[in-house]
This record gives structure tokens, sequence and C-alpha cells, in this order.
């Protein structure tokens, strides 16, 4: 998964250096700054996935319904925190790190836009995880190559090509697209086994 982020790092500043040196700086300010949204995400599943282990073991889906449930209220409402602050101070956070005027115009409506994708990706993490924990494979890596693959890298060309103010959409697009394929696998495998 690391080399997959880093593939698709590497893919996203080839496009935007197309366009100029501030879009790869945005780029990478916006990857500094979601780790202080992200991370306690990662921690999440990082701790469910041992409770979900035992509860499916135990064949108390049940339980692994419930705790699945929770996590993404509880991540939900952290990231709209995340949200609040790419969509209300922008401004406020890349000039954290840089106060070049081209970042700023850049990175003000790049932020905005990025902002929308944060409560989606609770849906395109937590999926995944769930999967793994209950050792189903294919579903789990299908959902992570789709989100940082299928979805993002090719959107994002596509976008380019309208325009620097577009490429950020898909952000939010690769996010809605794999927690909805996120939801419907997780949907099947409830129907079959919650009684």
């Amino acid at each position: 998964m690391q080399l997959l982020m880093t593939l698709y790092i590497v893919v996203l500043n080839i496009i935007l250096a197309g366009f100029c040196d501030e879009a790869v700086t945005v780029l990478g300010l916006y990857y500094k700054l979601q780790t202080f949204f992200f991370i306690p995400l990662s921690a999440l599943q990082t701790c469910i996935v041992p409770v979900l282990s035992y509860n499916y073991a135990r064949k108390n889906n049940d339980r692994c319904v419930k705790i699945v449930s929770t996590s993404i209220g509880s991540s939900v409402a952290f990231m709209l925190i995340g949200v609040f602050c790419f969509e209300f101070l922008p401004e406020l956070l890349i000039t954290l790190f840089s106060s070049d005027k081209n970042v700023l115009d850049i990175g003000i409506h790049a932020f905005r836009i990025i902002g929308l994708s944060f409560v989606p990706a609770v849906f395109s993490l937590i999926y995944p995880v769930f999967f793994q924990a209950i050792g189903a494979a294919k579903p789990s890596v299908l959902l992570a190559i789709t989100r940082q693959i299928f979805c993002l890298i090719p959107i994002f060309a596509v976008l380019s090509l309208l325009g620097l103010n577009y490429v950020w959409f898909a952000f939010p697009l690769s996010e809605i697209i794999t927690g909805g394929i996120g939801f419907l696998l997780y949907a099947k495998w409830k129907r079959n086994a919650v009684t």
C-alpha cells in the first residue's frame, strides 16, 4: 500500500508539473496537512482489525456490524473538522508553509475542493480494513487499488485535460467511487452474514 501511495503521488506530481511548480507545491502541502486528519483514522483502522477478527471468528457478525458502524460514525465526526478547516481556513493552513501568491491562489481553490473528499474517504478506508479483518483479501485489495490506482490517477489525468482548476475534483470523485463500491460489497456481506 505504501508503494501504491508513492506511485500515485509521483504520477500526480508529473501531471501537475505540466502546469506549474506552484501546483506541485500545493499537492505537497495538501499531503502534509491532511496527515493531521488521516493519522487518527489510520490509528482507528489499526485498532479495529483485531476486534473485528476476534468477533468474526466467534461468528458474532452483529457485533462486527456494530464495530463498523461505530467506527464510521466517529471517523465522520472527526473528519468533519478536516472539512471545516479545508473549506473555511485554507488560506491560514497554506500560509503556515508558504506566502507565495500563486501557491495561495491555487491552494485555496484546491483545498476547498479536496476538503470535500474527507467524509467519503472514511468509507473508502474503513471498508477495506473490514474485509482485511475478516480474511477477505480480494475485496480489501480491490478497494485499496481502486482508490489509489484505478480511480485517482485516471480521473486526475482526464481532468487535467480540462485545466488545473479541475484536477482537484479527482480526490472527492475517487473517494466517492471507492466508498460506493466498498458499501456495496459490505452490504452484500451483511445481507448474507447477519440474521
